[in-house]
């Protein structure tokens, strides 16, 4: 994590800044969360967890998991960085396909940068070529549009068959404020709505998961904006506040020239949102950093937060040794039904005592064990245990 926050503020000290008019977002009547950083769990506690071990060959290494997608029988996962592919597994492990189509010609991205299931397709983003390829859901290439914009996007989410919403690229504004969402038109190709405005360097700090559909609903959490967003055909608003009290980065700090926001995070506690929206039919899931002391003082940490939709209930846990006592349990970065997908790596799960290990195999009666073993990353589907 501190490697990423310097690692952000190594990039934005090479983008120059430009202006752009923007439109503002309509709030109306957000709910605030208050996160209680006392109030923080130790450790998870499952009412049910399934293994989903998968399968290692040379086409199905993955070197990092950013986003999964659960569709009927498949789970598809993006590995942006490592092997720049996109993966399909059954929902036993089996290894199936991968899309691994490197180059410039049709068909071929620089790398996948996002990618997004819809209207039985997956949609992968190439932000270098400017375009989204679209594949079948069995990884056949059917076509590939361009995308609307000169500008950067960091990437995208279809709200419906006419409107994309866009993740604009803020880092040129610096400390200026801009928005961040633009939501296009395919029947016209105009902008319908643009939103979410915040000081354009914080989109130093990305993450892969952003936006949230589920039942009909659209949400984005950008990092370092405490606001969930609703976005709709007419409109986006801000629904969830989220308030991490005094140590918050304010947008005063946010506004600061770089070198010395850097020196106020080494000197200061602070607390920021890490975006990485997950949301099921039960709960919200969210992250968020903390460091006591300040950079140079204290370890930062993160964590994930769960919000009870039904109650207003939350509940957080730390993002390290979460699990079994000794498990860094990784997300969730997917949820479904009552589900929530995690990972852990193969080393973790070959750290884990042999009658940690029994015994979890012997709560799933299904799994391959043979995969368990293969060195790929195993994924942990669960329910959480409410109190």
């Amino acid at each position: 994590m501190k490697r990423r926050i310097f690692h952000a503020f190594a990039v934005l000290l090479f983008v120059v800044s430009c202006k752009e008019s923007v439109k503002k977002e309509v709030l109306t009547g957000p709910l605030e969360l208050h996160i209680a950083m006392e109030e923080i769990q130790p450790a998870y506690g499952f009412s049910k967890s399934e293994l989903i071990p998968l399968e290692l060959n040379d086409r199905s290494l993955i070197g990092a998991i950013d986003k999964i997608i659960v569709e009927k029988d498949k789970i598809y996962l993006l590995d942006k960085e490592i092997t720049k592919s996109v993966l399909c597994f059954s929902t036993a492990g089996n290894f199936l396909f991968n899309i691994n189509r490197l180059g410039e010609g049709e068909g071929e991205f620089s790398k996948p940068f996002d990618l997004n299931l819809f209207n039985e397709s997956l949609q992968i983003l190439d932000i270098i070529q400017k375009k989204v390829l679209v594949f079948d859901l069995e990884g056949n290439f059917k076509e590939e549009k361009a995308i609307p914009f000169e500008e950067q996007i960091v990437n995208f989410f279809p709200i419906n068959q006419d409107l994309t919403a866009y993740h604009m690229d803020g880092r040129s504004f610096g400390s200026e404020e801009t928005d961040f969402i633009r939501v296009f038109d395919n029947r016209d190709a105009t902008i319908s709505i643009q939103g979410v405005s915040d000081i354009g360097s914080t989109d130093a700090y990305q993450v892969p998961i952003e936006f949230s559909g589920h039942a009909g609903n659209v949400r984005f959490l950008h990092a370092w904006t405490d606001t969930i967003f609703k976005i709709s055909e007419k409109k986006i608003e801000a629904e969830y506040i989220l308030n991490f009290g005094s140590d918050r980065l304010t947008k005063e700090i946010k506004k600061l020239p770089l070198m010395d926001m850097r020196k106020y995070i080494m000197e200061n506690p602070y607390v920021f949102n890490a975006a990485n929206l997950v949301e099921n039919e039960e709960y919200l899931s969210f992250q968020w950093t903390r460091s006591k002391a300040g950079y140079a003082n204290s370890e930062d940490q993160t964590y994930v937060s769960y919000f009870k939709k039904s109650t207003a209930a939350l509940s957080h846990f730390p993002l390290s040794v979460n699990w079994l006592g000794s498990v860094n349990l990784q997300g969730p970065i997917y949820g479904a039904e009552d589900w929530f997908f995690a990972y852990m790596d193969y080393e973790e799960w070959n750290g884990l005592s042999e009658p940690h290990r029994q015994d979890l195999i012997k709560q799933n009666p299904n799994v391959n064990t043979g995969f368990l073993d293969a060195g790929n990353p195993i994924i942990v589907k669960y329910r959480l245990k409410e109190e």
